[in-house]
């Protein structure tokens, strides 16, 4: 029998869903460079500041992780904690690493990448419902109920779940490449298709997704080996809930066009 998998079970769960937020027409119309400069820009303007609440919120979540309080053996497995905190700190890395990507490529090809503000800050009714949605659940990052089994599932869940939508969209975004002219005749000057895609459809990027959700699929089943099968429903269920969240903020982080 196949053990019991978190992510693969919320992947599972609204197909449609998911569908819709990992497949859209600006993807699709980015992907063959159809995009204009300025409205490519408004998006990554809004990538950008989807950043800024991502990284706050992995602040919240690493101030909640418990870690042993004694020295395990040099051959010993990591407890969960300590390998969510080993990846976290590799997401803030890469992270910076992006933003640095965005500001420099959008200048490289004369691509604006603010928004609209009010005295150095962009206002709400400037950003994208989708930013508004995620910023909102980054903010909400906090350890689970009291008494709770991995109380920083929920959380997890989160930064997976964006990072499995994220790349899961440009590759399909990638599969819809139709177009074989110059890159650099494209309405974005070929950013997309020379810079952004392959960075974001990379076998690192991938396998750095996959890291995540192996822990939390591996911290699931230890708990449901000692706890039964009514805790994985358990799990289920608290992570279903963000799962909606984060389906619905990624499909609207998708402009329309």
């Amino acid at each position: 029998m196949t053990p019991f998998s978190l992510t693969r079970a919320l992947l599972a769960a609204d197909e449609e869903g998911y569908r819709r937020a990992t497949q859209s027409n600006f993807l699709r119309l980015a992907a063959n460079g159809q995009v204009s400069k300025h409205h490519l820009g408004q998006w990554l303007a809004n990538d950008r500041l989807y950043i800024h609440s991502y990284v706050r919120g992995i602040g919240s979540l690493i101030s909640f992780l418990q870690f042993p309080d004694i020295a395990p053996p040099p051959d010993a497995d990591l407890d969960s904690s300590t390998k969510l905190l080993d990846w976290f700190i590799g997401a803030l890395v890469n992270i910076r690493r992006e933003e640095k990507f965005f500001i420099k490529t959008a200048a490289q090809y004369g691509i604006q990448i603010n928004l609209e503000t009010r005295e150095g800050r962009v206002y709400q009714d400037a950003k994208l419902e989708g930013l508004r949605r995620w910023e909102a659940l980054f903010e909400s990052v906090s350890p689970s109920g009291i008494g709770d089994k991995l109380p920083w599932l929920e959380a997890a869940v989160i930064y997976w779940g964006t990072e499995k939508c994220y790349l899961d969209a440009w590759s399909w975004a990638k599969s819809q490449l139709a177009v074989q002219e110059d890159p650099s005749k494209d309405a974005d000057g070929g950013a997309v298709r020379n810079e952004f895609i392959n960075n974001w459809t990379s076998p690192e990027f991938s396998k750095f997704v996959d890291e995540l959700g192996t822990i939390i699929d591996e911290a699931v089943g230890e708990e449901i080996a000692n706890g039964g099968e009514n805790t994985g429903k358990q799990f289920l269920a608290r992570a279903r809930a963000r799962w909606t969240e984060i389906l619905e903020a990624e499909e609207a982080f998708w402009p329309e066009s």
